[in-house]
């Protein structure tokens, strides 16, 4: 599980080319409201490649996953502004896209490389200043150690590939000058998940009763991005299975220990595989699998 908090990363090291798949939410147009919220009953929203999900309550006309917005409003208080951006702007031309808590995207098995990340203006000055349901963080004297964090799960198929955690706002610093609650457009990286089908964003806040988390689960999100070719250490595959589909045998082309998943999630067989040598899959049923070493994940058939 990598661990990320606040950083400030150079543009050198995120360098993308004329191939990088790109979803900026900007294919779509509103009405006067600024908003695609699911109220049109598709389920989702999908932009190269990507579908980001969305459910739409008709009884509530309340929504959870997905949105698409290009609401700037970073000063009004409270859910009437569930739509507006801490930031003020998208990061790249107008629309952004607002999630919820369990938001999901699926996509063909493909290593994401990140996407911007910063806090809904709701999410954002209700940790500020506290309202009717969540606290101010870091409380009256600013010492209580108060955090909201995001969890990206990437799968492939139904196996999880890997999390990685960003904070959205932190303020266990013993120093208080240091605690912070992110308004700007910040790159979160991917990398580390593998190849995924299927990106899930779960929260977790210091801030908790007995109906669950009181901060509420917003975030925005802009240029989702794949990178079809991509800087040098990107552009090689760094696992390889074959022959693949495999009928009793196959070879890889790394060392470490390899794990075979069934599509339900359970392991089946692990190894201790050297880069060249065969790798016996006789006791295994025929089917498919998952195979992981490390961070990198490949589907193996077996006939």
């Amino acid at each position: 599980m990598r661990k990320i908090g606040l950083i400030a990363l150079s543009f050198l090291a995120f360098s993308v080319n004329s191939n990088a798949q790109v979803a900026n939410f900007d294919a779509l147009t509103f009405d006067s409201t600024g908003v695609w919220n699911g109220s049109d009953l598709s389920g989702f929203y999908e932009e190269e490649g990507f579908r980001f999900y969305n459910s739409f309550n008709t009884e509530w006309l309340s929504w959870s996953g997905f949105a698409v917005s290009d609401v700037t409003d970073n000063s009004t208080e409270g859910w009437g502004n569930q739509y507006g951006v801490s930031s003020g702007a998208a990061y790249s031309g107008a629309n952004f896209a607002v999630a919820t808590n369990s938001a999901k995207i699926s996509l063909s098995s493909r290593v994401v490389d990140g996407f911007y990340i910063t806090n809904s203006t709701y999410a954002a000055l209700s940790m500020l200043n506290g309202d009717d349901f969540a606290k101010k963080f870091g409380g009256e004297t600013g010492d209580d150690a108060d955090w909201l964090k995001l969890s990206v799960i990437g799968k492939l198929d139904t196996v999880i590939t890997d999390t990685v955690e960003f904070y959205l706002a932190d303020y266990r610093f013993e120093d208080n000058a240091q605690d912070y609650i992110v308004t700007d457009w910040t790159w979160v990286d991917l990398n580390a998940l593998g190849h995924v089908s299927e990106l899930s964003f779960e929260f977790s806040s210091s801030d908790h009763g007995d109906w669950g988390m009181n901060t509420p689960a917003y975030f925005c999100m802009d240029d989702l991005t794949v990178n079809t070719v991509g800087i040098e250490e990107f552009a090689v595959e760094p696992f390889s299975i074959y022959p693949n589909p495999v009928q009793d045998r196959f070879t890889v082309n790394v060392d470490g220990v390899l794990t075979v998943y069934d599509l339900s999630g359970k392991r089946v067989k692990s190894y201790l595989v050297e880069a060249g040598n065969p790798v016996s899959m006789t006791e295994l049923n025929s089917g498919i699998y998952i195979a992981k070493v490390g961070a990198f994940v490949e589907k193996i058939v077996k006939y």
